[in-house]
């Protein structure tokens, strides 16, 4: 979009910035796999900082899962504007679709081999074994587990349309 935003005031960086903001809570409420990218990036991020890795470490778990939700926000992108510009199925769309897609999953597949090089290692298991061995750590461990699953395969709308109905009937 241009620096005006039609009604002859120029845009501020708040606009842009809530602009970029809206777009990825749009992904994260439409798209089920931005959010398995979403909590599987908590968990590593929750695995990394538990095993102490270094900055240089952490800055490359962080530069990678960038990589890929910011690959998956693409292919989200993508495939709403094919989806609006051709209704009906077509092969060159199929294509189109299908090239994103697979951007993301090479993606997915390098973000797996950094992971498996910098948390495959005995401190991962120390750390698992720690939250084993602590029942109220297992609990809540368990429970986030829980709630990820319901985060990502029921959905943020699905979620509040639940909630707005329950307070609706009381």
């Amino acid at each position: 979009m241009d620096n005006n935003s039609g009604k002859g005031r120029k845009r501020t960086l708040a606009h842009s910035f809530s602009d970029a903001f809206r777009g990825i809570w749009d992904c994260v409420r439409s798209e089920r796999n931005m959010r398995i990218h979403l909590v599987v990036c908590c968990y590593v991020l929750f695995f990394g900082l538990r095993m102490g890795l270094s900055r240089g470490e952490m800055a490359c778990l962080i530069l990678t899962i960038g990589m890929v939700m910011g690959a998956e926000a693409m292919n989200t992108s993508v495939e709403k504007l094919c989806d609006f510009t051709q209704k009906r199925w077509n092969p060159r769309i199929r294509v189109i679709k299908d090239v994103a897609a697979g951007a993301v999953l090479l993606c997915a597949l390098a973000a797996v081999l950094v992971g498996s090089v910098l948390l495959l290692r005995p401190a991962l298991w120390q750390v698992v074994l720690e939250i084993c061995s602590a029942p109220l750590s297992l609990a809540i461990f368990l429970l986030s587990v829980v709630l990820a699953w319901v985060f990502v395969f029921i959905g943020p709308e699905k979620i509040g349309e639940a909630i707005s109905k329950k307070k609706n009937k009381y």
